[in-house]
């Protein structure tokens, strides 16, 4: 079994930021490169194309023993953040995934117009498709979820089984889309915005002596990255934890990006461009510019967790104990009502 890396980078903070990036850059995008498809989806509504897509006898999810059905369409987008644990630049039998240390789901509801996040915690103990170079799976184990990200021939085949991970985790949800972006993209952010602003809620004067709990700084890229990835450093060396800090980064670097994007809508796009070859894409451009033009004004269901047990284990199986994270069922349930229209299956339990 591959060793784990302790030095995980990827950043849920910048991945919600990257939507609102998304957003306006694929606004002009549909404007610039309207296509036969995009002008089918003019004559649709939204709830029309998407139940094209997933009909109703589709859309089922198990979660315990009851079955749900969808009483309208939603969309689901699943966004990752990846370390440096692999070899990706590798090719063939040289390619080796790294792990997907950040993933959250966007979900949309253009029915009664909201959207709402679903952040997962990557120490998550489920069922991953261990898959082979040839696109087969030869078996599945229950490990970490970040390591669904490890199999596979190339990127894109790592995204996928990372996809068909998270959906089978939460009962067999549809996932519409998925974008991958490697830590390398994490110092960009904070230099292309000059330095965020955050007041401290942890001591780290041990990794810098500026970084004192209560100190209100604008972080260096540098302390941008010890912000957004220590946890083996820390007193609680808790994934929670460390998404605790990443959500401190998030607020900062969000109430800049939008005073920016208030005054020239072009340093958003630039800012997009550069980050592409930190990218796997697997999102339909036209289909999610459509939906993203029809977001404005609809209510944030904010950030949802799943609460659970954080304890040490060894499911990894590198001769290593690692922090193992067991969701709680009746927090999943709450979870995914809150963000889902689901409706109970007749005759079902």
């Amino acid at each position: 079994m591959r060793e784990k890396h302790r030095a995980v980078h990827a950043v849920f903070e910048f991945l919600l930021a990257l939507i609102i990036i998304a957003a306006i850059y694929f606004v002009i995008r549909f404007f610039e490169q309207r296509d036969a498809r995009t002008e089918r989806l003019a004559k649709e509504t939204e709830t029309e194309y998407t139940w094209n897509d997933f009909p109703d006898e589709t859309v089922k999810i198990k979660l315990g023993k009851k079955k749900y059905i969808f009483s309208h369409p939603v969309k689901t987008y699943l966004f990752m953040g990846t370390d440096k644990s692999g070899n990706e630049e590798g090719i063939g039998e040289e390619f080796q995934g790294a792990m997907a240390d950040t993933l959250m789901l966007v979900v949309i509801d253009d029915q009664e117009k909201s959207y709402g996040i679903l952040q997962l915690n990557r120490d998550t103990i489920t069922d991953v498709p261990m898959l082979l170079h040839d696109g087969t799976s030869y078996a599945s184990c229950e490990e970490q979820l970040c390591t669904a990200h490890w199999y596979g021939k190339d990127k894109k085949a790592c995204c996928e089984n990372t996809v068909n991970t998270v959906s089978k985790m939460l009962g067999g949800i549809p996932i519409d889309g998925y974008y991958a972006l490697q830590m390398e993209a994490m110092p960009v952010l904070n230099h292309e915005v000059g330095g965020v602003t955050v007041t401290l809620e942890d001591d780290m004067t041990n990794l810098d002596p500026e970084m004192k709990k209560g100190a209100t700084i604008k972080l260096t890229d540098k302390q941008a990255e010890i912000l957004l990835h220590s946890r083996y450093d820390m007193k609680d060396d808790r994934n929670t934890e460390r998404m605790r800090r990443q959500r401190l980064f998030l607020s900062a670097f969000l109430k800049i990006m939008k005073e920016r994007n208030a005054q020239d809508v072009n340093n958003t796009i630039e800012l997009y461009d550069r980050l592409r070859e930190y990218a796997t894409e697997g999102i339909d451009i036209n289909e999610l510019t459509s939906t993203l033009q029809s977001m404005n004004g609809y209510t944030d269901k904010g950030i949802i967790t799943i609460d659970g047990e954080s304890k040490i284990g060894t499911k990894l199986r590198d001769g290593k104990e690692h922090w193992e994270f067991y969701m709680d069922e009746d927090s999943l349930d709450s979870a995914m009502h809150t963000l889902y229209p689901l409706v109970l299956q007749k005759g079902k339990k």
